[in-house]
């Protein structure tokens, strides 16, 4: 059979991907390659694909990045699988329009290649051509059979090969003609070689018996089916062993064919697929495992408790490497391993379950005490020679990390294991002890982040006859955070009550530091005297001292009445002295719902030497609400993008007081910590503190 030599149309490409097809396909016609390199111009590529889709001389386009307008140019051409497929080279410019095409033409016909992997076109090409040239055999296979059975071949008479003439004998495809039992009649020499078919030995022989008994009756189905309709039948790929034991994929494409005295055969063409088969499972168990890899990696990173990201693993295993079983083991503090999570396949029954985690514990032990990896394949015939596990495959791996071991990954199934096994349990082993000591040392640093905070707030708030007061701190982060904001009340020997809300500046043990001298250095200052110049005075030397960063505060004394159950006179008025330092203005809410930012400054403490803050004098009547907080309600997503007090004013105004619980003031801090949370959203950056005094009415 004499065929017309392939072309590789290389449409304005540039220089360097030309350089690649000539290394990969010779040059030109003389080179004896594969295929001829034919140089055009986006405008001169009709030329060379003038004529009839279907009978044109095979090609495949390669449409480079310097076309302007490739799609157009694809519909120009018009592709068609029995002789013209493309490459177009995408860029950013052209990608958005290129998005089409996989709708209109199917992969085997157009493929579109991104313009940072243009060294992939050479292969896609080579993989379009082959695509071409089989289609292209099987149709000429197809219509030679057909007008040879039409010219009067008489099918009985004649053995073999034969039958088919010289055209089939020839044709690089495997050719076979069946009778209307599925016997084969006729075969060409492609068809011998790869079905070790014979003359004495296939002749008459059912095609379906050279497949395994399980694959008879779908065999005999799919040939049944093209005996029934005009148009070929669908490809097919059956497995089968070949006489020296090796396994086989061929690809089964029947087509019903009539001869002159109108008795129907049926066509069968066949092609030896097994590489191909072959570099399709592994590209989909590759595929498989990476993408099991990815959602181990985004199980064991995400938040949540650790027994619901190690069962997301397991679940996740199980199903991807089609285990009956995939278990977590971790070890107690004893060393003895116990199951943490286990995911299961529904077909397991509880007493499986059972059985397996009770045999399955002695291969674990064993991964434990040499700490190597175990795959145990039992005989499929019976059970594992003492040992009660059913018949089947276990493979295990150790999870280790930084030299400990943390437990053991296994899989547990009736079925074989593939050998790469053990390389993908590696791979999840590695993520799933790197994730569970993550969590060791994060739950750890949490421990280490509460222990160092506790001292840093009071552990309780003092009770005031006659008043609510309530405090509350929001650290930024997950609780692997040491903020700088603190808040502290206490009652003084005077009789009086001290309420402070401050921000160190800075975060983490440094200011954790920092906030404990500021917080002791209040307590002490008051026991001697309330008075802020005094209190704030020795708070900005021991800072000065220690040469510390910068603090602010707002300082409030609280002068409860004389008697806590009058409302008016001299002996009914509460009165809170405020001296600011830095800090932003605390908020005053009056009882009839007016609310107010009160004008209190002065200078940072630790920055001068000499200070000097003046003190406002407030009276608290009885409905009205104090509150200070920290600047984290003002810029909690940094300070381009901050509140002003009077914001928070405008809020603390809204906000309904009417409540029987007695706790105005812990509705309003609870208001405010709501009210920041839902404004910052993801964009919140910063602690926040807020401390609330309100007087009952």
């Amino acid at each position: 059979m004499s065929a017309e030599r392939a072309r590789i149309l290389l449409v304005d490409v540039l220089p360097e991907t030309a350089e690649d097809f000539e290394a990969a396909f010779g040059e030109g016609a003389a080179s004896g390659r594969e295929a001829e390199l034919v140089h055009v111009t986006a405008a001169s590529v009709l030329e060379h694909t003038e004529g009839t889709p279907g009978e044109r001389r095979p090609a495949v386009a390669v449409v480079g990045r310097r076309v302007p307008a490739p799609v157009g140019l694809i519909h120009a051409l018009r592709p068609h699988p029995a002789d013209l497929a493309a490459v177009v080279v995408s860029t950013s410019a052209t990608d958005s329009r290129l998005t089409t095409l996989p709708i209109l033409f199917s992969a085997d016909l157009v493929r579109r290649i991104p313009d940072a992997q243009v060294h992939l076109l050479p292969r896609t090409a080579r993989e379009l051509l082959e695509g071409v040239t089989r289609h292209r055999a099987e149709t000429a296979v197809r219509a030679a059979a057909q007008r040879q059975l039409v010219s009067g071949t008489v099918m009985g008479r004649q053995l073999g090969e034969r039958l088919l003439g010289e055209f089939l004998t020839q044709a690089p495809i495997g050719a076979l003609m069946l009778d209307d039992d599925g016997a084969v009649l006729a075969w060409n020499h492609r068809a011998a070689d790869v079905l070790e078919l014979d003359d004495h030995g296939s002749l008459r022989r059912p095609l379906a018996d050279l497949f395994p008994p399980d694959a008879r009756a779908t065999l005999r189905q799919h040939l049944a089916t093209a005996r029934e309709q005009s148009a070929p039948g669908p490809d097919v790929v059956f497995e089968r062993t070949r006489s020296d034991g090796t396994s086989q994929a061929m690809r089964i494409a029947p087509q019903k064919v009539t001869d002159s005295g109108g008795r129907e055969r049926v066509l069968v063409l066949a092609e030896d697929v097994t590489d191909r088969l072959h570099a399709q499972r592994k590209l989909a168990e590759r595929t498989g495992h990476a993408l099991l890899s990815a959602e181990v990696a985004a199980a064991m990173t995400a938040s949540g408790p650790l027994a619901e990201r190690l069962h997301r693993c397991v679940r996740a295993t199980a199903d991807r490497l089609g285990a009956d079983r995939a278990c977590l083991w971790t070890l107690t503090p004893s060393g003895r391993p116990e199951p943490a999570a286990c995911a299961d396949v529904d077909r397991t029954t509880a007493a499986d379950r059972l059985h397996l985690e009770h045999t399955d514990e002695e291969l674990v032990g064993r991964i434990v005490d040499r700490k190597r990896p175990h795959l145990d394949l039992t005989p499929p015939d019976g059970r594992r020679a003492g040992s009660g596990r059913p018949a089947g495959s276990f493979a295990g791996y150790p999870l280790i990390s930084g030299g400990e071991l943390i437990g053991v990954l296994t899989l547990s199934t009736r079925l074989a294991l593939p050998g790469s096994t053990l390389s993908i349990l590696e791979n999840i082993a590695d993520q799933v002890a790197v994730g569970i000591q993550r969590d060791r040392l994060l739950h750890r640093l949490r421990a280490t982040t509460q222990a160092l905070e506790r001292p840093l707030l009071p552990p309780r708030l003092p009770e005031l006859p006659g008043f609510d007061l309530a405090a509350r701190y929001h650290p930024f982060g997950s609780g692997l955070h040491i903020g700088g904001d603190f808040y502290d009340a206490f009652a003084a020997p005077d009789g009086r009550y001290v309420l402070a809300l401050g921000d160190v500046c800075g975060k983490g043990p440094g200011a954790a530091a920092i906030t404990g001298l500021v917080r002791h250095t209040l307590w002490a200052a008051a026991q001697h005297t309330t008075d802020p110049e005094h209190v704030l005075g020795l708070v900005n030397n021991a800072l000065r001292r220690q040469n510390t960063p910068f603090c602010t505060l707002a300082y409030a004394v609280l002068e409860p009445p004389s008697d806590p159950a009058a409302t008016s006179g001299p002996s009914g008025t509460a009165r809170v002295r405020i001296a600011s330092a830095g800090h932003p203005a605390p908020l005053l809410r009056r009882a009839d719902g007016r609310a107010v930012p009160l004008e209190v400054r002065g200078p940072l403490l630790g920055v001068l030497d000499e200070l000097d803050h003046p003190v406002t004098e407030v009276e608290l009547r009885p409905g009205e609400t104090l509150v200070f907080y920290t600047d984290g309600f003002t810029e909690g997503a940094g300070a381009e993008d901050r509140r002003e007090p009077e914001d928070l004013a405008a809020l603390l105004a809204g906000h309904s007081s009417a409540s029987g619980d007695g706790r105005p003031a812990d509705r309003v801090v609870a208001a405010l910590l709501e009210d920041a949370h839902s404004w910052w959203g993801e964009r919140l950056r910063d602690d926040l503190a807020v401390l609330a005094l309100s007087r009952l009415g």
